[in-house]
């Protein structure tokens, strides 16, 4: 059951000045307990690079072992594959479309005006709530309304070099000519807390004590730039992925049949490459051992904000909630990041535990990012007073054997793609094409080296989720049962 904030209050008050109060000190009491404090970390750019997840070459003994005491997604989605436009539908749980959330700049005070946010509504309900870190896209992006406290950005910058080599590396970027990128990847002999992710992990550390010591629940956001370009992390990462340990992708060209649509993302060219041909082999295990390594180095942070809430004596009221903003292509197709309809691109990490969720479980269904909105509500106990597009998967935390949605939807420019457990299908409007078409069967092409949109076979299964798509895209009906 939910109690609104409406609700609290008023008993709250009768707590105060009922003389006969014992009752209502217990119901009040109660409420209390059922407000559990939320820890919500929030990863750039990171895709399913985990243990948990099956990959062997991953080393996440932190983000593991937090699997180990809560749920695993395996069908978790981004709505949209870009961090700003992700960030504002995930915080606001409403759906990208052709006129807001379309690209990084995006703002959720700007595309969708009087909508309220995740913490904003926590706030309203009695929570105190701070960002640290990345949470919006722009840090300044309803900070008024959503944050009791902060955000603190940490001193966190997506390209701070640290190792004096970088120095001889740099390329103007076109859009910013007075701040030259510097090299693609880098590994540097320093501490954790060197880089911005390890002073925003620094400063929640700090935040952690500080809420540790208030009665009021709280809801504590971190973001964290790595694995996000350029890979830049402490050199112990690097350490522990030898180059042996990566090999190209094995198609290296677009999907066969692929539509002029599917394109990949520039973001990468605007590094510099050193001494590496662009699309080499070696440049290919650079590029995931970074990658890999830049995850490691995000895991330790992890493990070292999980260690704090553990020391504190917060684990036996605190849900934690880890969630990357979208997939990245990792050479596949020679793509690299994200901007994509493709699985690669949209399919992201979620691993949620606390108290009433089940334990060291994976689970199968299908969720999408702007679920998260109502779901942290139903954890909180606290009402949605907006309107919402996202559906909560409580139920899913309670038991992972139940099942939450048939298919999910996703766009990003001229792509609008839905998504099922065995396909991806996605229509693309282009001005010069007209209307593009591509579907993967990702049981039997996990890969997505073949568009199979024009096989007679899957002539059904196109036909369904066409109509499902143009559904939701045209008359904003997104059937998910």
């Amino acid at each position: 059951m939910k109690i609104s904030k409406k609700v609290v209050t008023f008993l709250s008050i009768m707590y105060v000045y009922v003389n006969s109060g014992a009752v209502v000190a217990s119901i009040v009491n109660e409420t209390e307990k059922s407000q559990q404090n939320l820890v919500m970390i929030v990863i750039d750019d990171l895709r399913p690079v985990i243990g948990a997840y099956g990959d062997t070459r991953a080393h996440t003994p932190n983000i593991d072992e937090l699997a180990s005491k809560g749920v695993v997604f395996n069908h978790a989605y981004a709505n949209v594959p870009v961090c700003g436009a992700s960030r504002a539908s995930l915080l606001t749980s409403l759906r990208p479309t052709k006129t807001r959330f379309l690209n990084y700049k995006s703002k959720a005070e700007e595309d969708v005006p009087g909508a309220k946010s995740l913490p904003q509504v926590l706030r309203e309900s009695g929570y105190y709530t701070m960002a640290i870190g990345k949470i919006f896209h722009h840090s300044r992006d309803l900070d008024d309304e959503s944050w009791s406290e902060g955000p603190v950005s940490g001193g966190i910058s997506h390209s701070t070099t640290l190792n004096p080599e970088s120095d001889k590396f740099k390329k103007i970027n076109q859009k910013r000519p007075n701040r030259p990128n510097g090299p693609w990847y880098e590994s540097a002999d320093v501490d954790d807390e060197d880089y911005g992710d390890g002073k925003a992990k620094e400063i929640a550390l700090t935040a952690l004590e500080k809420l540790a010591k208030q009665k009021r629940p709280f809801f504590l956001s971190v973001g964290f730039i790595r694995p996000h370009l350029p890979f830049n992390a402490p050199k112990r990462y690097y350490d522990l992925h030898p180059k042996d340990k990566f090999e190209p992708f094995f198609h290296r060209e677009k999907p066969n049949l692929s539509p002029d649509g599917l394109k990949g993302s520039n973001e990468i060219h605007t590094y510099h490459f050193k001494d590496y041909e662009y699309n080499s082999d070696d440049f290919h295990v650079a590029s995931q051992r970074g990658y890999y390594a830049s995850v490691s180095y995000v895991d330790a942070l992890v493990g070292d904000i999980m260690r704090q809430i553990s020391a504190l004596g917060l684990e036996e009221n605190t849900t934690v909630i880890l969630l990357s903003d979208h997939g990245f292509n990792l050479g596949e197709h020679n793509f690299w990041g994200k901007h994509n309809m493709l699985n690669t691109a949209l399919k992201i990490p979620l691993v949620i535990a606390g108290p009433g969720i089940a334990k060291n479980q994976k689970t199968n269904p299908l969720v999408e990012l702007i679920d998260i909105f109502p779901t942290v509500t139903d954890i909180a106990n606290v009402s949605d007073e907006k309107e919402i597009a996202g559906e909560s998967f409580m139920h899913v935390l309670k038991n992972p054997a139940l099942e939450h949605k048939n298919q999910i939807y996703s766009r990003f420019k001229e792509g609008d793609s839905v998504v099922s457990k065995d396909y991806i299908y996605t229509l693309y409007a282009t001005k010069t094409q007209g209307r593009e078409e591509m579907l993967f069967d990702l049981n039997k092409d996990p890969s997505e080296t073949q568009n199979a949109v024009n096989q007679p076979m899957y002539s059904a299964v196109k036909s369904k989720l066409r109509s499902l798509l143009v559904t939701c895209m045209e008359e904003f009906k997104c059937e998910t049962q």
